[in-house]
């Protein structure tokens, strides 16, 4: 299980591939990797997620003195997204496009392959950043403790719920990224993942963080659950999108009074 050319293996070669997969970071140029690494990546996704946080923490730090509420969360969602290089937006408006479309599962399929986004992509981009930026500035006002916590949880969620969405799952598309990662390894990438999470909860441990993680489980498991049913299985674009909704529902569980 090595990346071609590289020496690293194992662990080191899924969490490299597993950055480059979520971020924008240049981990993974010239190093074309072997598929059971490529399988093995999704158990790091939510280790990804939680740098993330701490990046995104640091930033607040500085920018909350400087800007004010709403401003430095506007700021750090755009950060986000800078750093994650939209993609997983785009996958969330395919989705919307998709399911506003109410098609059968061929043109479901094609509807999210198309690179344009319709209305209900559009809707679902803005709907999506508003509410982060708002729950943020919400969360901004309970005091440094929760916003710290906040910025650290719903990152890591987010990224937990795509191996659980993924969890013994068909992959509807006979190539692509999402191929590879499902290819095998699912029992082993979800244990991962939520041993992850469990641990990188521990330190900011409260009845929030908590409510976070119950909310985190119930919409994956939700999510998941629809996916079957609608179309039989999951693509990218419902990962993908998948994760940004539970990053979303951490962030609300966090900024409810």
């Amino acid at each position: 299980m090595r990346l071609r050319g590289e020496r690293g293996a194992g662990w080191l070669a899924e969490l490299r591939l597993a950055a480059g997969f979520l971020t924008i970071l240049p981990v993974l140029a010239g190093f074309p990797a072997e598929p059971e690494a490529v399988a093995g990546s999704l158990g790091w996704f939510p280790l990804v997620g939680f740098v993330i946080g701490g990046v995104l923490l640091v930033e607040d730090f500085v920018l909350l003195p400087l800007f004010g509420d709403m401003l430095s969360a506007a700021l750090v969602v755009l950060s986000l997204t800078v750093l994650t290089g939209a993609v997983h937006l785009d996958a969330l408006a395919d989705a919307a496009d998709a399911l506003g479309a109410r098609a059968d599962r061929r043109r479901a399929l094609a509807v999210m392959r198309d690179s344009r986004i319709g209305s209900f992509g559009a809707v679902a981009i803005v709907l999506l950043l508003a509410l982060e930026i708002v729950a943020l500035a919400t969360i901004c006002k309970a005091g440094a403790a929760r916003r710290a916590a906040a910025l650290w949880i719903a990152p890591g969620l987010g990224r937990w719920a795509m191996a659980a969405v993924s969890w013994r799952i068909e992959y509807l598309r006979a190539e692509g990224a999402g191929t590879a990662i499902l290819r095998d390894g699912g029992d082993r990438n979800l244990a991962l993942a939520s041993a992850t999470v469990a641990l990188a909860a521990l330190p900011i441990l409260s009845w929030r963080v908590v409510a976070a993680c119950a909310a985190a489980l119930t919409l994956a498991a939700t999510l998941r659950a629809a996916y079957r049913r609608w179309l039989g299985g999951v693509t990218g674009d419902l990962i993908g999108a998948a994760g940004e909704l539970v990053e979303l529902a951490a962030l609300l569980a966090m900024a409810a009074r």
